[in-house]
């Protein structure tokens, strides 16, 4: 998925290598150090040391990096650089406020997913970059067979979910126990249409500011 438009085209590649997989290690590092809080609860760095884990295709995940074409006046090899990534997770198996046989987003707990780690450089806000990993992780959902997607975030981060209620995301219950202040929720439908095509309602600032939109 590529997005247009840009001096810098952006594409959206699935994490597929060990090279990509570094990468991702790489960004979401960068991620934490700009979200500026405490995940140990969530096991943040045994997540890093055993990637993919709950992200691999296997286990109903996947992992997305957003890659800008290279700036021809830069010089450089002509390669693109990574410049933000997200993955998708089941949540079953990931909550421990929802039970076996109880509705998520009113869907039982197996069809739902949930997005994680988004986050795009700071230096390259305002490519689209942020929209287009969502819109291709809606995308991969859907293939998946998961009939809602969920995510949570921090009310600081309005440019994050203004963009989530401009790609069809509202609020919802919630799933977790994370102790972070602020903590909002969101949920959205899928079906085979997922992703909403792309349109210029979405400005820069605010793709910018979903540069870290999932704080768990």
């Amino acid at each position: 998925m590529a997005v247009p438009g840009s001096d810098r085209p952006v594409s959206v590649l699935p994490v597929t290598t060990q090279e990509q997989l570094t990468q991702f290690r790489e960004v979401t590092r960068k991620y934490l150090e700009w979200l500026g809080e405490d995940l140990s609860f969530q096991q943040i760095e045994s997540e890093l040391a055993s990637l993919p884990g709950s992200y691999a295709n296997e286990a109903g995940g996947c992992m997305l990096l957003a890659v800008a074409a290279a700036d021809s006046s830069s010089g450089g090899d002509g390669s693109g650089e990574v410049i933000g990534a997200v993955a998708l997770r089941r949540l079953e198996g990931h909550t421990s406020t929802v039970q076996p046989g109880q509705l998520v987003a009113g869907v039982p707990l197996e069809r739902v997913c949930e997005m994680k780690r988004l986050f795009v450089l700071a230096e390259h806000h305002g490519l689209g970059a942020g929209a287009a990993l969502v819109r291709a992780l809606l995308v991969e959902a859907a293939q998946r067979g998961y009939s809602v997607m969920v995510l949570d975030t921090l009310e600081r981060l309005e440019g994050a979910n203004r963009l989530y209620c401009r790609l069809g995301f509202g609020p919802s219950e919630r799933y977790n126990d994370c102790p972070l202040p602020g903590v909002l929720y969101f949920a959205r439908r899928l079906d085979s249409s997922a992703a909403p095509a792309p349109s210029g309602s979405i400005s820069g600032s605010e793709d910018a500011e979903a540069a870290a939109a999932a704080a768990d």
